[in-house]
């Protein structure tokens, strides 16, 4: 599976925590939206909101890792199914500091102009 550039760029700064990275992948207009299934559900819009919620996420795990299962490509739309792993810093809820947690979850992306225009999460 070969993904878009920016996609592989996104997730190499989403797994090293790196915040201005990740920032540098988006759209000044950029809509986020992360779907939980434990009812915490956000969106956002822009990316100066995108970078304070991208600071905030970091610093709430010592360690966080996205690997593609699969993915559906179809010009700028991409599906995503993806296993995360983390270790949260903090209590978050049921996952508590210090303990590996892994989830499942699908990502679907649109890219505009070499960046991503919207990213909405499953998890």
């Amino acid at each position: 599976m070969t993904l878009p550039a920016i996609i592989k760029s996104y997730l190499d700064a989403y797994n090293c925590k790196d915040v201005a990275a990740l920032v540098a992948c988006v759209a000044d207009d950029v809509v986020f939206e992360n779907v939980s299934n434990s009812g915490q559900s956000i969106k956002i819009e822009g990316s100066a909101a995108f970078a304070e919620l991208a600071k905030q996420a970091a610093a709430m795990f010592t360690i966080r890792h996205q690997a593609v299962r699969n993915a559906v490509i179809d010009g700028d739309l991409v599906a995503l199914e993806v296993d995360w792993t983390g270790t949260p810093a903090i209590d978050l809820g049921p996952m508590k500091a210090g303990e590996q947690f892994f989830m499942r979850g699908a990502s679907f992306i649109r890219i505009s102009g070499g960046k991503l225009a919207r990213i909405v999460d499953l998890s």
